[in-house]
């Protein structure tokens, strides 16, 4: 082997090592998440071997409680992540969390994690159906209470006292979004009128450098927009797990007002959402700035 074919394989080595870890490394995240599927069904198979004398509530409580450990200590060393606003969440009652979706909705588990830690209550979510596709994904939808939530059976989560939260944009806007933070809801008005019936408030949430954390491949992207408009399931490739810095922000309520229709509630929701997509969060966004903001956090912190 001559020097020029070492220097073209050493050449091309460094240029794919880097690609290839930040295609790897959403998935990192991925097999993270589908973890919590071999432990609550091992779970599962104890206490259905061992009974014990505590109920059932209180058994998936603690192993919940022992993922949100796990989630939470991720969050503080990956991201520095921080919650913005927590007090908005009530301490008893319901309330509806409408947020903007990033690639990969990993702000979604920080929060519930570290509500459940801070706040002692269980944040119901509504996810796309094609989470029943995963194998066993079926038993952490129920322990984790994750639901592909029809009008009605949302309606009822929030009439038991419980906190529902729902991104208006979901897979769309996972996949077809970008660092300019628009919110790609289109017509989308279910969770206006989930609100309106249930009569409860809204708390419009978003988080800062969700798009820097993990991005969709934006070549070709009108092909894939075609395709899932046929498929209904993200295919868009997604790259990332940036160690930036993650805030989530969760605004000021917005009550219940019987006179609104859902299209006008839908806009007041998406104009909260913009504000606060204005007021925290770098537009463009960018990674590297991303990164540097955790250091700027640091500093800050040392300085208060």
């Amino acid at each position: 082997m001559d020097d020029t074919t070492v220097s073209w394989f050493g050449w091309m080595h460094n240029l794919s090592l880097p690609l290839a870890i930040v295609f790897i490394l959403p998935w990192l995240y991925v097999l993270l998440i589908l973890s919590s599927v071999p432990y609550l069904h091992l779970c599962n198979w104890y206490r259905a071997r061992w009974p014990s004398q505590c109920s059932d509530d209180e058994f998936w409580d603690s192993a919940r409680r022992l993922m949100a450990s796990i989630w939470n200590l991720h969050s503080k060393l990956f991201h520095g992540y921080e919650v913005t606003g927590l007090e908005h969440l009530p301490q008893d009652g319901s309330a509806l969390i409408i947020y903007y979706h990033g690639a990969l909705p990993i702000d979604m588990y920080y929060l519930t994690a570290e509500t459940m830690l801070r706040r002692n209550r269980l944040i119901h979510t509504v996810g796309d159906r094609f989470l029943d596709m995963i194998p066993g994904w079926r038993l952490v939808s129920r322990i984790m209470k994750v639901t592909a939530g029809s009008v009605q059976s949302c309606v009822e989560t929030l009439r038991a006292g419980e906190l529902l939260s729902i991104a208006p944009g979901g897979v769309y806007e996972a996949q077809f979004g970008d660092n300019g933070y628009e919110v790609l809801w289109k017509k989308r008005t279910g969770f206006a009128r989930v609100a309106l019936e249930a009569k409860v408030p809204i708390i419009p949430m978003i988080t800062v450098n969700i798009r820097e954390c993990f991005r969709t491949m934006s070549l070709g992207k009108w092909l894939f927009i075609r395709i899932y408009d046929v498929l209904k399931v993200p295919i868009l490739p997604i790259y990332g797990g940036f160690p930036v810095k993650l805030r989530t922000v969760l605004g000021d309520p917005i009550p219940h007002d019987e006179s609104l229709s859902p299209e006008a509630l839908q806009e007041m929701v998406a104009l909260a959402i913009g504000r606060l997509i204005k007021e925290h969060q770098r537009v463009p966004g960018d990674i590297l700035q991303a990164i540097g903001d955790r250091f700027d956090s640091v500093q800050s912190f040392r300085k208060g």
